[in-house]
């Protein structure tokens, strides 16, 4: 009787490698979505997504409102925010008619 002789672990390790990389996903880039928070950052992402770029990313918004826009430009839309929430104004509406500052 012969007995089959178990595979070399090598070829096993390198079958098992290339069907990973088959199926390894990339990662993609993390979609932009505002919170339901009512303040000036999130005002900005909407108006910013709905002037600007519709499928806008989480990164390429954050280099914007991080790097772009100065802070008396960050005041203006938190100060706006606050105007909207107080007189019950914050809308889609609103919001998409909004000024980029």
């Amino acid at each position: 009787m012969s007995a089959a002789l178990p595979a070399h672990p090598a070829s096993v390790a390198s079958s098992v490698d290339e069907s990973k990389a088959g199926t390894q996903l990339t990662k993609a880039k993390a979609k932009l979505r505002p919170s339901g928070t009512k303040n000036g950052r999130n005002l900005c992402m909407l108006c910013w997504l709905k002037q600007v770029d519709a499928n806008g990313q989480k990164d390429d918004f954050r280099n914007y409102y991080d790097k772009t826009l100065t802070h008396a430009q960050r005041e203006a839309y938190d100060t706006e925010a606050k105007q909207l929430v107080e007189t019950n104004n914050w809308t889609k509406a609103i919001i998409e008619r909004g000024a980029l500052h």
